[in-house]
């Protein structure tokens, strides 16, 4: 794709997520929890892929208000999958303390993902996540050229479902808005 085709192409994606944000009503929903952020690449504006990444944050995660949480969205019928996970009772290595949603619905033919955590705000993964959204916004605000940068990257380790190698988007957005990664071969030769 040429860099104005993944330009608009993102921001054909975030205009879509929000929309199915709105349709679905989650942030509503998952407000009883905690307050909920965007957070990944619809914040960041640079979606690639069909996946919206939402935070609740909260002092307190209780296991009831997750299960009447899961209840309310099975009832709503709006998505066509919901997966739960509770890493707060029953924690995973490398995985938050935590509960966990996978809610898939078809918007316009395509499957779109949300990965929602609900999470404590001093949980390591939630420091994390936040420090380095407000780190990498002034970056790219201040070189909006990266933008395409990252895009191309996406594109190229794009494995249809996730990138490959275990490549995550915070690996490419590392590399480009703090390390000076400037191409996709750049990106491969530095073995990132």
């Amino acid at each position: 794709m040429t860099e104005n085709n993944l330009i608009q192409n993102s921001q054909n994606f975030c205009k879509s997520a929000e929309e199915i944000i709105t349709k679905t009503g989650v942030v509503e929903v998952f407000s009883k929890l905690g307050k909920v952020e965007k957070i990944g690449s619809l914040r960041l504006k640079l979606m690639y892929r069909r996946d919206i990444d939402l935070f609740v944050i909260s002092d307190s995660i209780e296991k009831n208000k997750a299960h009447q949480i899961t209840k309310e969205l099975i009832d709503k019928d709006i998505f066509q999958t919901i997966g739960t996970a509770d890493y707060q009772n029953y924690p995973a290595y490398d995985m938050p303390l935590g509960f966990f949603w996978e809610l898939i619905i078809p918007h316009e033919d395509k499957n779109w993902k949300f990965d929602v955590w609900y999470l404590k705000p001093d949980e390591s993964y939630a420091h994390l996540v936040r420090d380095s959204i407000n780190k990498f916004e002034p970056l790219l605000a201040a070189d909006p050229k990266k933008a395409e940068i990252i895009l191309k990257i996406k594109e190229a380790y794009f494995d249809g479902v996730k990138y490959k190698d275990n490549i995550k988007s915070f690996d490419i957005y590392t590399a480009v808005l703090e390390n000076g990664v400037k191409s996709v071969e750049d990106f491969e030769a530095k073995g990132i």
